[in-house]
């Protein structure tokens, strides 16, 4: 089970505000998550390799009042703006796209969901309803964040992919609590 706990800060990264994580394997750090909350985006290492999470295209998300004016001068909808998981080249290995308070996630050929069921959310596959694993944030009073999914099957990759999903969520729910 891969686990995160927060990096402490040096003076270099002392008056950033990304959020900073070691990723842990059973104890023992196996790379990094930088978490840009302003962006919705993170940096990501792990065992060597660099990773991005970031939205496809580099625009934000309908407002209300945007999506207000479309629906009343009859415009078209904007087309979907997914996150996608890139390695150091450039190649999308996965993608997830925000639908209400759930993603769904796609990587090569499969298709899952990834939704919140009590504490921490569930990944489950596209029409299956037998939960594949838990990512999230376990018990209330933790900082710890957890991604408990069968490794073989779902690389390091793929699950902080997923915890960066679950983190813009929580950081995009801040952001209209707030307004």
């Amino acid at each position: 089970m891969l686990t995160t706990r927060s990096t402490k800060r040096d003076r270099s990264t002392f008056f950033n505000t990304d959020l900073l994580f070691d990723i842990l394997d059973e104890g023992k750090p196996i790379g990094t998550l930088v978490y840009d909350k302003k962006k919705y985006a993170a940096a990501i290492g792990l065992n060597g390799r660099d990773y991005t999470v970031a939205r496809s295209e580099d625009r934000h998300d309908e407002r209300l009042y945007e999506a207000l004016i479309r629906v009343m001068s009859g415009g078209e909808k904007p087309p979907a703006n997914p996150w996608a998981l890139r390695d150091s080249a450039g190649r999308s290995l996965a993608l997830g796209e925000r639908m209400k308070q759930t993603f769904a996630v796609s990587r090569g050929g499969e298709s899952f969901t990834l939704r919140k069921l009590k504490r921490p959310f569930h990944l489950f596959r596209e029409g299956s309803g037998e939960s594949l694993g838990s990512v999230g944030q376990e018990k209330f009073f933790t900082r710890t964040l957890h991604m408990n999914l069968p490794r073989p099957e779902f690389d390091e990759a793929f699950q902080v992919f997923l915890l960066t999903l679950v983190l813009s969520l929580a950081m995009q729910d801040l952001e209209n609590a707030s307004s």
